[in-house]
């Protein structure tokens, strides 16, 4: 009887086990490009505060979300993001803005400066993900306020695409081709940082 139960246990974790999925993990990961301003004694570092990276729900959860044909959403089954995709999607604009404007003052809601700053940056992603036909988008409005007093400064809406069209399935791919267009879209608020810094002069 014994060896029979045995047995029957043996199977069951057998079964458990060739019905498990492996999981695997994904970051967005810094990739600020070239420095858009050089670290230099007698220009003082830019200071700025990012308030928040905010995203619609569809997109802040665990799996990786792809469109489908009729504006389906489909979930990854066993590939998701390491961590909240917002507060990855916060540290990692802080570090490309950081490396682009040559600043080690940029902030987030997480890690809060003790200087006052020069600019307040808001981010909202409305998409980022890929389409239906492969292709990887990031869609985002985002504005540049007033360290001083909160003033909008400016607003921009960003439409970036991959250059490449992923396959379906690939989500190393999708992964790679999404920190690509976040660090174009980080070139994109530190050229704006670097224009308003200089002065209305300096606008084109």
């Amino acid at each position: 009887m014994m060896r029979i139960l045995a047995g029957l246990l043996m199977l069951t974790m057998l079964v458990g086990c060739a019905g498990s999925t492996s999981i695997h993990h994904y970051l967005i990961d810094p990739a600020p490009g070239p420095a858009l301003r050089t670290s230099d004694a007698d220009t003082e570092a830019l200071v700025v505060e990012i308030l928040d990276v905010e995203l619609p729900r569809y997109l802040d959860r665990y799996p990786i979300v792809r469109r489908g044909e009729d504006g389906r959403l489909l979930l990854a089954r066993g590939h998701q993001w390491g961590e909240g995709l917002r507060l990855n999607l916060l540290r990692t604009l802080s570090i490309n803005l950081s490396e682009q404007l040559a600043s080690v003052d940029v902030c987030t809601p997480r890690t809060r400066s003790a200087a006052r700053p020069d600019f307040r940056v808001l981010v909202v992603i409305e998409a980022f993900e890929t389409d239906a036909s492969g292709q990887v988008q990031l869609d985002a409005r985002w504005q540049v306020m007033a360290g001083s007093d909160h003033s909008t400064l400016t607003t921009r809406l960003s439409h970036l695409r991959s250059e490449r069209r992923v396959a379906d399935g690939d989500h190393a791919a999708q992964v790679s081709a999404m920190t690509d267009l976040y660090g174009r879209l980080s070139a994109e608020i530190a050229r704006e940082l670097l224009r308003q810094d200089a002065g209305p002069g300096e606008a084109g």
